[in-house]
């Protein structure tokens, strides 16, 4: 017996500013895999000296907006006085608690030479009762992140208890970055509390021995205390995301998530106001 798959979305491209991404959640239909709530996915390759993604100052409120790059490197830039560069199989979190201002660009020496610039943002909603709490930032390392390996599987455990290993994120939601060769195989045992989904940055796989999920498709689960499992049909790369749905009312306008309209002018006036700190 398997965890089966509740529903495929196939993402669609969006344009966000001159950038085009994938978005598979939300879309009509699907407004959240709770507690997951927006993924975009961006792969650019970039000609060395040019600067394809470079997004301004802007804040956030009532959620964690994650990146996860596969490759390449971003640069972050925060109303706290953070400064960082992540690169290839490191992730930048975020905890925007009751308000930070950043800004993201391509990380300078990878913009000098050029390459692939390819990952995933996540939004990941919080409770009600964490949403104003004091902002942090975390840049995790590639030698910080959980690598557990079997024959062709690398599976990166960024936050969340798995397998009696703990993911260096400051979370309980579990999220992963999964790499298979051609041929592997390997299997989820996650809460059967949990909301779960896999998306397909590249490559193909089988799920359970019977559906293939091939490139930008996302899948979510049904509630089980079944395994998942995964057989690659190609070289692959995976996100995980598996946390327990927030039951709470979700109200959203641009870079703020809460719980009701009154608490999102609230964060429009205290942006305004400079609440959430500067950053020029």
């Amino acid at each position: 017996m398997y965890r089966n798959i509740e529903k495929v979305i196939a993402a669609p491209l969006v344009k966000m500013g001159a950038i085009k991404l994938r978005q598979p959640i939300p879309i009509a239909g699907t407004e959240q895999i709770s507690p997951f709530i927006l993924l975009h996915h961006f792969d650019i390759n970039m000609e060395p000296g040019h600067n394809n993604f470079d997004v301004p100052p802007h804040p956030h409120r009532g959620f964690m907006p994650i990146t996860f790059m596969y490759e390449g490197a971003v640069e972050h830039d925060d109303s706290l006085g953070n400064t960082k560069v992540i690169g290839d199989n490191e992730v930048q979190w975020i905890n925007a608690g009751r308000g930070i201002i950043h800004s993201e660009k391509t990380g300078k020496e990878f913009g000098k030479k050029g390459g692939r610039f390819h990952g995933i943002q996540l939004w990941i909603n919080l409770p009600a009762a964490q949403k104003m709490n004091t902002p942090s930032y975390q840049p995790i390392t590639k030698d910080e992140i959980v690598l557990i390996e079997k024959d062709g599987v690398e599976f990166r455990l960024v936050s969340g208890n798995y397998e009696g290993k703990k993911g260096p994120a400051k979370s309980d939601v579990i999220t992963a970055m999964i790499r298979m060769k051609a041929g592997s195989d390997y299997s989820l045992t996650l809460l059967p509390s949990n909301d779960v989904f896999l998306y397909v940055l590249e490559g193909a796989i089988e799920v359970n021995g019977e559906k293939e999920l091939s490139r930008y498709d996302f899948a979510s689960f049904e509630h089980s205390d079944n395994k998942i499992h995964l057989t690659a049909k190609s070289d692959c790369a995976l996100l995980l995301g598996s946390g327990d749905p927030i039951n709470e009312p979700l109200v959203s306008h641009g870079p703020f998530v809460m719980n009701t309209q009154t608490e999102i002018l609230e964060a429009m006036r205290d942006y305004q106001a400079g609440k959430m700190g500067f950053l020029y």
